[in-house]
């Protein structure tokens, strides 16, 4: 075997070691959540995803599965693997989304591995909890969330191939994909559809300022027609006359609603992204006005297309707000969650290859040691923590842990 051939196959078994490990944890995190529904141990909110499926009322196609689960003996370890497969997922789409923009696949894979496991650098003295009271991109308590974040990066992942090179050639490929992710996304939680259509609309208006033919930003468009019948369906469910259930303008609500000091948590939640935002915004700025001039696909895209979301997403958080049985469940929240991941997922990867840029900082050495180790310092707290997180929910802690 060539020195080639033997790396490749190291690499190879690496990489299946770590996403299996991963998705056998969670896998094992979902069975007991399941099995436990009547304790505090192993706390989630499955049990009353379960409860609801099993009661024939479901606004997500979860529900549909768990439902023909329940058709076999110990359903709980099919609810799991279920699960388990779209967190493993994840991590696998996060990888081979990540491939081509990290020119490592050690890299590829340690940043992979990162943007999944990452939650809010916690203060004690700013929150005492370690979760609640902040915003996280990881999240193992909520399976609607689980599933919906897989098939939401999925979306994005087929998103940016299709607008990629549609302008010259339509690869059908890649819309019936992304149509196809996108929906079952929305059918599974529309908070992803909420912070990700105004972005894709103004997307489109662009693409018609450049000049991009009128019938492919229409068939663009046209992807997003199913998750509109599924939203219509979801939203009768769920905010139908009889509910009670409704949506207000409450500017602060979700974010004050379980945060001492709300905006701090919020800086907290995403201060490795917003670290490198400004390391980056100037020439993101300077360089997609380029390409735009020279009728180019923006190289940033996936960049402006992360904060874009992001800010969607904290608009939606800080103003919107549920009424009825709903009001305390902060579910704009998840919307922004996603938004969180994205952000942490582009971010890694812009590190990395500032990293390896010799024109970053003027290509000066010591710039770059103190950028790698303060941002690096920073990123690596927001793995411990998220480590640290999943290790104590592994051993049952609930996800309202202190400290």
């Amino acid at each position: 075997m060539s020195k080639k051939n033997k790396n490749n196959s190291i690499f190879v078994a690496v990489l299946v070691l770590v996403f299996a490990a991963y998705t056998i944890a969670c896998g094992y995190l979902f069975y007991m959540q399941a099995a436990r529904a009547e304790g505090q141990y192993f706390e989630s909110d499955l049990p009353a995803h379960l409860s609801m499926a099993k009661d024939g009322w479901g606004y997500s196609l979860t529900a549909v599965f768990y439902r023909l689960f329940m058709l076999l003996p110990g359903y709980e370890i099919f609810v799991a693997t279920f699960l388990a497969l779209f967190s493993g997922g994840t991590m696998v789409a996060t990888y081979f989304g990540i491939r081509k923009f990290i020119g490592n696949r050690w890299s590829a894979l340690g940043a992979s591995v990162a943007a999944n496991i990452v939650m809010p650098c916690f203060m004690r003295a700013v929150h005492y909890e370690r979760y609640i009271g902040y915003q996280s991109p990881s999240v193992w308590h909520n399976s609607t969330y689980t599933v919906m974040k897989c098939l939401a990066l999925l979306t994005l992942i087929f998103y940016l191939r299709f607008a990629h090179g549609y302008k010259k050639k339509i690869q059908w490929r890649d819309w019936i994909l992304f149509t196809l992710f996108l929906t079952l996304s929305t059918a599974t939680k529309t908070s992803f559809l909420l912070v990700f259509a105004p972005v894709a609309f103004a997307g489109l208006i662009v693409d018609l300022i450049r000049k991009v033919p009128v019938g492919r930003v229409l068939l663009f468009a046209s992807a997003i027609i199913p998750s509109i019948a599924v939203v219509l369906l979801q939203e009768a469910v769920l905010f139908g006359g009889e509910t009670g259930n409704g949506i207000v303008i409450d500017f602060g609500y979700n974010v004050y609603l379980r945060a001492q000091r709300p905006y701090f948590t919020m800086i907290l939640s995403a201060l490795f992204p917003v670290l490198i935002f400004l390391f980056n915004i100037v020439n993101v700025i300077r360089e997609t006005l380029s390409d735009l001039k020279k009728k180019y696909f923006p190289r940033h895209t996936p960049f402006v297309l992360a904060w874009s979301m992001w800010a969607i997403g904290a608009l939606e958080l800080l103003f919107l707000k549920e009424t009825g049985k709903r009001e305390l469940d902060g579910n704009f929240l998840w919307g922004y969650d996603f938004c969180l991941f994205v952000l942490f997922v582009v971010s890694v990867v812009y590190f990395m290859n500032n990293l390896r840029s010799v024109r970053f900082l003027k290509g000066s050495y010591a710039g770059h040691i103190a950028y790698a180790s303060v941002l690096g310092a920073v990123l690596a707290y927001h793995m411990y923590c998220g480590l640290y997180f999943f290790l104590r929910l592994l051993g049952g802690t609930t996800y309202f842990m202190q400290g």
